[in-house]
């Protein structure tokens, strides 16, 4: 059975893909509602395809919309993924899959597009500040890569602008980071700041560190590094951990800087919620505003944790409603 009011949605990362059921609330458009919401790992499917009948052989109805929003530049009739090697072919899915409409976003634009949805116990406070409401709001979050992406306000509505940000040259400020970097610049020529700040970024912190002090490596996953710090039971798994949090601090300072996003920072992706204690007692907020001269700039935007699931599911929606 197809149903035009329901939408596909898909949250298409590096690791994982989510699939859920969007439809309007009573309210509409501005309150969508998710149904059958499912998470699959992206090593489980060949491809994109193969996770998406997965997910609809689960559910009755079949929807004839849908929306992916998928981690990386949507700009071709084919997308391939930039930490995943899964592609997109917008043609061949939305014959397969019988849809009257499919679109393709960026991960980090739906995110930002369902931003509007949260209320303030969906977010939790990281740097306390006015704002300026006028100005952009920069979304900003590590996960398999470094997502990001601007809402800027413009005559009543909100544009929304996906960006590559994750991408820029990693600029160490220590000499400890000059160490890390130089290490990574063995493998990866140009150091990006997704090398550091995405889960693959983690290890590489981790492996760095171990090398750095002469420390045997023992070979961990992001997850596994992440516990290890939680529960305190491996000093270099703290510090990478810590190391972590400071560069992105320093990161999303100058972000803030180079667009103009003093109306807050707004931070997602997968990592983040998972070691909110770690994060929240970190020195993200002294690297965020510590920019000399300029800091009073950034002591005036307020930054935020996302904690809320599915936003980006939600944002993929609406953003199918809009281009309907």
């Amino acid at each position: 059975m197809t149903n035009t009011d329901a939408i596909l949605v898909a949250d298409i990362g590096g690791t994982n893909a989510r699939f859920s059921v969007a439809r309007p609330g009573p309210a509409g458009a501005n309150n969508l509602l998710l149904e059958n919401s499912r998470t699959f790992r992206a090593e489980d499917f060949e491809t994109v395809r193969d996770a998406a009948d997965a997910f609809l052989e689960s559910i009755t109805e079949k929807p004839a919309r849908a929306c992916f929003a998928v981690a990386g530049p949507v700009d071709a009739a084919v997308i391939r993924f930039t930490n995943s090697p899964w592609q997109i072919d917008r043609a061949r899915i939305r014959d397969g899959l019988k849809l009257d409409q499919f679109h393709v976003v960026n991960d980090f634009e739906a995110l930002a597009c369902g931003i509007g949805t949260l209320s303030e116990g969906d977010t939790v406070c990281v740097h306390d500040a006015p704002g300026d409401p006028a100005a952009p709001t920069l979304v900003l979050g590590p996960g398999t890569g470094l997502g990001q992406a601007l809402l800027v306000p413009m005559d009543g509505e909100t544009l929304v602008i996906a960006t590559e940000g994750g991408h820029k040259t990693f600029a160490p400020r220590t000499d400890e980071q000059v160490e890390v970097m130089r290490f990574i610049a063995r493998e990866h020529p140009r150091v990006s700041v997704e090398r550091l700040l995405s889960g693959r970024g983690l290890v590489n912190i981790h492996r760095a560190l171990c090398a750095i002090s002469g420390t045997k490596r023992i070979s961990l996953q992001a997850d596994e590094i992440t516990r290890a710090a939680i529960e305190e039971t491996y000093p270099i798994a703290q510090r990478a951990v810590a190391l972590f949090c400071a560069i992105l601090g320093d990161v999303a300072g100058d972000a803030v800087l180079s667009s103009g996003a003093r109306g807050g920072v707004m931070l997602g992706g997968g990592i983040l919620p998972r070691i909110k204690d770690l994060f929240l007692a970190s020195d993200f907020a002294a690297h965020f505003t510590d920019k000399g001269r300029m800091r009073p700039y950034l002591e005036g935007v307020p930054v935020r944790l996302i904690m809320r699931d599915g936003v980006a599911l939600l944002g993929a929606g609406a953003l199918a409603l809009k281009a309907r």
